[in-house]
């Protein structure tokens, strides 16, 4: 068997879809098919269940999944090994992060990285927080940061490198825009801008709030934090935000530190965990532990 075809059975297993597992592998959506159709005919037995309107594993397919991934992994593993012994950082990384940190926090990071290891090439990808824990469990990301704390899941690591200021901000003329911090019972009655459930920033608008028998009713949800900042600036409501949502457009509003029992939320970093590191992403993830 090939590792090539086994990357591309494993991302069509991963995705159930040609057309993702085309993106995902950087080929076209014919060459992920006659991939698998080597693979199946090399192995005798079809993965995958096309009968259907809905792709799905085989119970062969099924079987096969968990030995690619393993020896995926252990494909990765020896490389890492190799270039370890080679002494040599080089190679490529693709980091995945908040669309607020990868505005404010990372581009210094990615500076510093560059300047000390110029050989390698970086790649950046915005996404939510799901989609950057998504890609790291499935290897489409070497590292991903984001706000909030990590679950424990095997084969992932994860750590908190910094503690993030959380802030109210207001339109300017809002009748708290001269208090030096505002709490959960402050703005009880007030209206709110959150993004959609699910969304890292919604968490922190509904445990900011939990305390509260009646927490306030959001009077709209919006895709980004870009776009709340800029409804609050227009006096449409008020919004609860990390400090880097403000770092580098902070905008005509008025914002105040947040005082209600968790006034910061950590910036973790997560990456998935290998008994060899390769050397570039060794080296990224002690230049992030030194700049964050």
């Amino acid at each position: 068997m090939q590792l090539r075809h086994l990357s591309t059975f494993a991302a069509v297993a991963d995705t159930l879809n040609f057309t993702r597992a085309a993106e995902r592998v950087h080929l076209s959506q014919s060459s992920v098919t006659e991939q698998i159709q080597s693979l199946e005919a090399e192995l005798g037995a079809r993965l995958f269940d096309r009968s259907r309107r809905r792709l799905s594993l085989t119970p062969a397919g099924q079987r096969l999944q968990a030995f690619a991934a393993e020896l995926l992994k252990l494909a990765g593993e020896a490389r890492a090994a190799v270039a370890e012994a080679s002494d040599t950082v080089a190679g490529s990384l693709v980091i995945g992060g908040l669309e607020t940190l990868c505005a404010a926090r990372l581009p210094e990071l990615i500076a510093e990285f560059h300047r000390r290891h110029a050989a390698v090439e970086l790649t950046l990808k915005t996404a939510d927080s799901g989609s950057l824990r998504r890609g790291i469990r499935n290897g489409d990301l070497d590292a991903g940061f984001f706000f909030g704390e990590a679950p424990e899941e095997t084969d992932v690591r994860s750590e908190a490198l910094a503690e993030e200021q959380l802030l109210i901000i207001l339109p300017p003329n809002h009748r708290l825009a001269g208090r030096t911090e505002v709490g959960p019972e402050d703005l009880a009655n007030d209206a709110f801008l959150v993004t959609q459930p699910g969304c890292i920033y919604r968490r922190m608008f509904d445990e900011a709030f939990a305390i509260l028998p009646k927490r306030p009713k959001p009077m709209g949800e919006f895709a980004s934090l870009g776009l709340i900042r800029g409804l609050v600036e227009a006096g449409l409501g008020c919004a609860l935000v990390p400090r880097s949502a403000l770092a580098k457009h902070p905008g005509h509003v008025v914002a105040i530190p947040w005082s209600g029992r968790r006034r910061t939320a950590p910036v973790t970093m997560m990456w998935r965990h290998r008994r060899v590191y390769a050397p570039a992403l060794a080296a990224f993830l002690a230049t992030a532990r030194e700049c964050l």
